[in-house]
């Protein structure tokens, strides 16, 4: 693909990573523009969640490059880290606390206001069971703790791995208006998915993966 002229908020060239003899990711090269929402599809196993996790400095590359906003993902991550947020595929939560205190606890660890966490309850709909403890949460109300989480330092890039995975038709369909409300405020979402109709919904552009290359995008 060719590298846009402007600067992008992602910028991947000839990325690779290997385990042992595998290639997980075979010389990716694409960009993401600032605001974009771009989704990464492919099999389990194309090399997706690998992907994410090099752009996130969570495993280093094997060869190739990284930059997010202008910082290398490996030699300047403290300066990504600030600017970007991700949900997992799990949920990991802490089951025992409510969701007030999961996002508490996260912004102050951020060192963010407090008044960040009632923006964000009321931004994902779960100000009614804010006190509940999360192990009394349904999987679509979770995820959607899980991406009020991922906002609590106000990030331009949003990782997304799967948010509808295993959500039932309404709670995904809510996780959707999330994604798309982000991104009308200038949030910039990489996203992987399986769903076709989830990709054409929300994506600008998308990229297919299989067995570690980009095959389209």
């Amino acid at each position: 693909p060719v590298l846009s002229t402007t600067a992008p908020m992602i910028r991947v060239e000839n990325l690779v990573k290997l385990y042992g003899q595998k290639r997980a990711v075979d010389d990716i090269t694409f960009d993401v523009g600032a605001g974009e929402i771009f989704g990464l599809l492919g099999h389990n196993g194309a090399g997706k969640t690998t992907t994410i996790r090099m752009l996130t400095g969570r495993t280093r590359p094997t060869s190739g490059r990284a930059s997010i906003a202008g910082h290398d993902v490996v030699s300047d991550l403290t300066a990504v880290k600030p600017i970007i947020n991700l949900v997992f595929e799990d949920q990991n939560l802490y089951d025992r606390m409510s969701g007030r205190e999961n996002l508490t606890f996260f912004a102050d660890l951020y060192d963010m206001p407090r008044s960040r966490v009632d923006e964000l309850l009321e931004a994902v709909n779960l100000v009614d069971a804010a006190k509940q403890k999360v192990k009394a949460y349904s999987t679509g109300m979770k995820q959607r703790l899980l991406i009020a989480r991922s906002l609590i330092n106000e990030p331009r890039l949003l990782f997304l791995d799967e948010p509808t995975r295993g959500l039932d038709p309404t709670s995904a369909r809510d996780i959707r208006q999330i994604v798309s409300d982000l991104s009308d405020r200038g949030t910039t979402v990489f996203l992987t998915t399986h769903y076709m109709d989830e990709a054409d919904e929300l994506c600008d552009r998308v990229a297919f993966l299989s067995q570690g290359k980009i095959v389209a995008l």
